[in-house]
């Protein structure tokens, strides 16, 4: 694996200063109202099941809490707030739904439980450090920045270094780490990399190929 160079962190640092596109420009991990999860087949039930399961990763995404408790109600209705849906052939052949929510629908019914929503009811941003392993070269940085400045509630991203295939990050986000890392569960472009060692105020995450 190529290591980041001093070049490359060079760039990397002015694509952070000079870049500042709309989140929803910069949203390589996709909508934070889409969920994904694997189903057995295209039945009425294996489809209404999907639904509840991709709305709970929408919750934990946008709400940072275990939606199987506190949001319970609104999975159940999921069907309602469902915009389009389909399903997909991964290639490893299992067989995915694909679900993406009305947003003013989801964001009103967590609001009426009175759970947080980013933008809404946030949490006090705080500053956390990241640890991206995985990357091997310029344009993985890019989409590893894009991918955190589209999710919400992240205020400020900055390059802090580089060694190896590792880039260290400061980030100022709502909630702090446990709030950052419930948004980016589910997601297709950064996992958490439970091999690194986990500092204090630290969240290690790795670059999904």
């Amino acid at each position: 694996m190529r290591p980041l160079s001093s070049a490359l962190l060079v760039l990397a640092v002015l694509y952070a200063s000079l870049v500042a596109l709309p989140a929803a420009a910069q949203n390589d991990g996709g909508n934070p109202y889409e969920g994904r999860v694997g189903v057995a087949d295209q039945s009425a039930a294996s489809r209404d099941q999907g639904l509840r399961e991709a709305l709970a990763q929408v919750v934990g995404r946008v709400s940072g809490v275990d939606a199987l408790g506190s949001a319970a109600p609104v999975l159940g209705r999921a069907a309602q707030y469902v915009q389009q849906y389909g399903f997909t052939q991964e290639p490893g052949g299992a067989l995915q739904l694909v679900a993406r929510f009305d947003k003013t629908a989801v964001d009103a019914q967590l609001r009426a439980l009175g759970l947080p929503v980013w933008g809404y009811a946030s949490a006090p941003a705080e500053e956390l450090k990241l640890s991206v392993s995985g990357l091997r070269g310029s344009a993985d940085y890019a989409r590893v920045l894009s991918t955190l400045r589209a999710v919400p509630g992240v205020k400020a991203v900055a390059v802090q270094g580089a060694e190896a295939d590792r880039l260290q990050l400061g980030v100022r986000a709502e909630g702090g780490s446990a709030r950052l890392a419930a948004a980016l569960a589910g997601g297709r472009v950064l996992v958490a990399d439970g091999a690194a060692p986990l500092a204090a105020g630290t969240l290690n995450l790795r670059l999904a190929r």
